[in-house]
């Protein structure tokens, strides 16, 4: 493919990506409600106003309303603009990463699995079954159509179906340990259904560096916060540490494990 095809390329998939960052948008004001994502028609959670189309523009809607409603005046959340540059941005990157390739198809649909968690967890400290548990089947299924289409899946049936019983099941034994010791529960079921989705997309080689990655950053990110003053009971979410180690390890598997090894080794 010639280098103008390329760029032509990566602006289609910067814009598809902000037009699902504006879907996502509702999937994470409305699934923790469960609400519907496709019924009523978008609208302000203020005022009931129904955006009409040129409200419904990613990003540049955001600017033109200066951060208001156009019905009632109240201010839209950051989160709109930021999650469709964000979901944009990301899924330039996986392109960049990947190329023109059939995996390309399953990894962006991957990042904004792991976006929408994201941004719902670190609003409501919820993961929801209706993302969690379908994106655990559609891993699978996407794997196992490594039988009769290999090109599309990411890693083999064997390696996503011992994916999801070592994800799920590594953190339900931490989980179990942690509250036999301390009699508190520190991880919801939440986490232990990511972690159980990320090994169905990515193989049981990626569930424990994925978890070490999470483990890592919000061990520092949790430090910060005691630093800062806050109390050990400080409830944080820990969603969006698996899903950045769930998607570093979707596009830079073989650098982070030899990353990993090298650490160790010294």
């Amino acid at each position: 493919m010639t280098q103008g095809a390329m760029g032509v390329a990566y602006i289609l998939i910067a814009l598809l990506g902000l037009l699902i960052g504006s879907f996502l948008n509702v999937v994470v004001h409305r699934v923790p409600r469960h609400e519907s994502v496709i019924h009523p028609a978008s609208h302000c959670p203020h005022c009931g106003h129904v955006l009409h189309s040129w409200e419904n523009i990613p990003v540049l809607s955001w600017m033109l309303l200066r951060g208001r409603c156009h019905g009632c005046g109240n201010p839209i959340a950051w989160r709109y603009p930021a999650l469709e540059l964000l979901t944009g941005l990301l899924s330039l990157a996986v392109v960049w990463q990947l190329g023109l390739t059939w995996p390309l198809i399953p990894a962006l649909v991957f990042t904004w699995a792991l976006l929408a968690l994201t941004m719902i967890d670190l609003e409501t400290q919820l993961l929801p079954d209706r993302i969690t548990k379908p994106g655990m089947l559609i891993g699978l299924l996407l794997n196992g159509s490594a039988l009769f289409w290999p090109g599309i899946a990411l890693v083999t049936p064997q390696d996503a179906l011992l994916g999801v019983l070592i994800g799920y099941g590594s953190l339900w034994l931490l989980a179990t340990v942690y509250y036999r010791t301390t009699g508190r529960h520190g991880m919801g079921g939440g986490d232990l259904k990511l972690l159980g989705m990320i090994g169905a997309w990515l193989g049981w080689q990626a569930v424990f560096l994925t978890l070490f990655i999470a483990a890592l950053s919000g061990g520092l990110v949790a430090l910060s916060f005691l630093l800062r003053g806050k109390g050990r009971d400080y409830a944080m979410p820990f969603g969006p540490y698996l899903a950045l180690g769930g998607w570093l390890m979707l596009l830079w598997p073989q650098a982070i494990l030899s990353g990993y090894l090298h650490l160790l080794s010294s």
